[in-house]
């Protein structure tokens, strides 16, 4: 029985850690530094996320922000030699609609209040226009005045 019990929770432990993402801080962001348990991409184990065209992927995100934000406004960027380009349909829209509470059941919004913990949930299309490369992901969340969370991790679009 005991065995049994060390067995479940070894592959909980193992599926949760599998689901997580390990993510770089943004360069030029000051938000705080996000840890693997606290993005989750899909298609994305471990740290590369493999993203095929005509396919939708979805992130789950825990943000913490370290002051009151009103608004949250998204730059999601792919940056391919340098050169960021705006992901269509989702850079400079609202980020507000898809802010939970900590647990991620209740859609709360904006506004944000500083330490308290949010859940950030979308998805986004990889459309069949997009080119067959490798490139870096920017996620940022945040207003003129900063970011209340920032990540980037490296990819590859795929046909």
């Amino acid at each position: 029985m005991r065995f049994n019990s060390a067995l479940i929770l070894l592959g909980a432990a193992v599926i949760g850690f599998a689901a997580a993402t390990d993510v770089r801080p943004c360069p030029k962001s000051k938000a705080r530094a996000l840890g693997p348990d606290e993005v989750t991409i899909s298609n994305c184990p471990k740290n590369k996320c493999i993203l095929k065209r005509n396919s939708e992927a979805s992130i789950t995100m825990k943000i913490k922000p370290e002051r009151d934000f009103a608004e949250l406004t998204s730059d999601i960027q792919g940056i391919i030699l340098d050169v960021p380009l705006p992901f269509p349909g989702y850079y400079g829209t609202s980020a507000c609609p898809h802010i939970y509470d900590a647990s991620g059941e209740n859609k709360v919004g904006c506004p944000l209040k500083a330490g308290e913990t949010y859940t950030y949930k979308n998805s986004f299309k990889i459309l069949p226009v997009y080119p067959t490369v490798s490139l870096e992901i920017h996620w940022g969340l945040g207003d003129k005045e900063g970011d209340a969370a920032c990540f980037q991790i490296p990819a590859k679009i795929k046909a």
